[in-house]
């Protein structure tokens, strides 16, 4: 309904009023002392550094306290209308989804990162300071016998992070991903409001803001579901050299449940020559640039069993009975490492990459969640679409049960209207050559790669593309038909890149009305995470008026 002229210019001439009042009144809507705008360089970019732009200050919190008061004035004043917020822990995300140009970044990790293991009802859990990283986490739990169920690869990443997007790793079939393992969490909202949310309290905000991107609030300490930590774990690697059998037994291992992790790998060129295990266990492959080439393709299946040091035999059972499922293998690995080390192992390639010059590089990284009945398909069009660029990292794909994610979060898996439980993980994880910045066609070919994939990844899935299915034992014939008809595979995006909000909904399909209906009720004015491209910043003045015609 429209206001009559005279009605339209009061409104004008009080809200100008108002901001002359917030603009001499530093009582009501003073922003934090904590805030300040020395921007160190790191806070203009993160680690996929493909995506720049610098933030106007930057908030260091002493306490959840200094959030909410940034949050709350920020929402209260139309001197602010055109700030955004964005948490920011260890920046690990790789297209800018960290980032808040001309806005303020919240610096998690200035949180005390206060790590407490809390008993109840028979199940212990751990209290973390959403900054808190992962790595100690598991070092304080481990000082009393326990250990958090799911984890990530890499461990240096903060808990509020990686509980924004899933948090996921080779435990994830068995455990579930990380956002099913938290049973409470305080979380400060877009509005400034501190709440402490769970399954049964505030349980819109609890499950919205697992794999919610950051879009409702920032999460400032989670509770998190422990088991007896492991002494030990045999780590084994099986080669194959034919996808159908290692996608085949995969399969057959996570339905088995009989190991406590899995992986799978897919590398290029020989296997490496070596007497060490360590240096076959690698997964970065940081010493050489590899094309991959059909014909030199093979497939790892990495599997660990947890066991006790009283518990030595049993395992050894369960190891021969996992072998015997895989029995077709051409060579094996086994290393005995201890559980610290093995849920560490990517610390030692990252120190790895440091030294050679390839961590700090663009890293153009693709994550999907590919329907299992879609896998072959993927597999081929990788190889198609990848083999003339050189390949620096880790490609991963590996089998997970739908029935072991808590569907009423945020995160969207692949739907398939069969009810097969198995979708598969896929990362491909390239670190660019550290010429191959933004700006030049390298990084430029390597992006409209990753581009390609996904956008016939994601397409809606195409009748005709059943008969690429993992019945299919040779390359896809007639691959075209996704030129053709714009038919594609059903995947889905793991912390997505796109870019806008048709995209978006799009990505979240079924998902979206309920998302979108959390975002006007938890960050009305669209404050939140900007470096996600999912929502455009509102205007107090704006926000106000279309609460007023609803």
């Amino acid at each position: 309904m429209r206001l009559s002229p005279i009605l339209e210019l009061s409104a004008a001439l009080l809200f100008i009023l108002l901001a002359f009042f917030f603009r001499s009144s530093n009582i009501f809507f003073k922003l934090p002392a904590n805030l300040s705008v020395q921007v160190p360089v790191n806070l203009t970019s993160d680690y996929g550094r493909i995506i720049h732009g610098a933030p106007d200050a930057v908030l260091r919190p002493s306490s959840p306290v200094d959030i909410s008061l940034l949050l709350k004035s920020i929402y209260s004043s139309p001197l602010y209308d055109e700030v955004t917020v964005a948490a920011r822990g260890a920046g690990h995300s790789t297209h800018g989804q960290a980032l808040a140009p001309g806005g303020f970044v919240v610096d998690m990790r200035s949180l005390p990162l206060s790590i407490t293991i809390v008993d109840g009802d028979g199940t212990s859990y751990v209290d973390a300071a959403g900054g808190a990283l992962w790595i100690d986490v598991l070092n304080e739990t481990l000082r009393h016998g326990l250990s958090p169920r799911s984890w990530t690869d890499y461990l240096y990443l903060t808990v509020g992070g990686t509980l924004s997007v899933g948090g996921i790793s080779g435990q994830t079939f068995k455990q579930g991903p990380q956002i099913s393992n938290v049973v409470e969490m305080d979380v400060v909202t877009g509005k400034g409001e501190i709440v402490e949310c769970s399954e049964r309290e505030n349980s819109d905000l609890f499950h919205g803001v697992l794999g919610g991107l950051g879009q409702l609030g920032i999460i400032t300490r989670a509770r998190i579901k422990l088991r007896p930590a492991p002494p030990m774990v045999a780590w084994i690697r099986v080669k194959h050299h034919d996808f159908e059998q290692f996608t085949r037994h995969g399969e057959l291992v996570v339905n088995a449940g009989e190991v406590d992790y899995l992986e799978g790998f897919i590398k290029f060129g020989d296997a490496p020559h070596s007497h060490q295990p360590e240096d076959a266990f690698s997964r970065f492959g940081a010493e050489r640039c590899v094309k991959p080439r059909q014909p030199t393709a093979y497939y790892l299946l990495e599997m660990a069993i947890y066991y006790d040091d009283d518990d030595v035999s049993d395992a050894a059972r369960k190891r021969a009975k996992v072998l015997a499922r895989v029995s077709s293998m051409t060579s094996v690995e086994i290393l005995e490492v201890s559980y610290l080390d093995f849920l560490n192992r990517v610390r030692e390639e990252e120190l790895s990459l440091r030294r050679v010059g390839l961590w700090n590089v663009p890293h153009p990284w693709m994550n999907l969640f590919v329907p299992r009945s879609q896998i072959r398909s993927f597999h081929d069009l990788l190889l198609r679409t990848m083999s003339d660029s050189c390949n620096n990292g880790p490609i991963l794909v590996y089998p997970t049960l739908a029935h072991r994610w808590n569907l009423n979060t945020s995160i969207v898996v692949p739907q398939d209207e069969a009810g097969e439980d198995v979708f598969y993980v896929v990362g491909v994880l390239r670190a660019a050559p550290p010429t191959c910045t933004v700006g030049t066609s390298c990084l430029d070919r390597l992006m409209q790669q990753n581009e390609r994939m996904i956008r016939m990844a994601t397409a809606r899935g195409s009748s005709r593309g059943a008969t690429c299915g993992l019945t299919t034992t040779t390359t896809c014939p007639g691959a075209e038909w996704w030129e053709e008809d714009g038919g594609g595979m059903g995947a889905k995006q793991y912390m997505p890149y796109l870019e806008g909000e048709e995209e978006w909904r799009e990505h979240f399909g079924p998902k979206w009305k309920r998302f979108e209906e959390l975002k006007a009720k938890f960050d009305p004015l669209n404050v939140l995470a900007p470096g996600q491209r999912i929502f455009k910043r509102k205007k107090l003045r704006k926000a106000s008026d279309e609460a007023g015609e609803l």
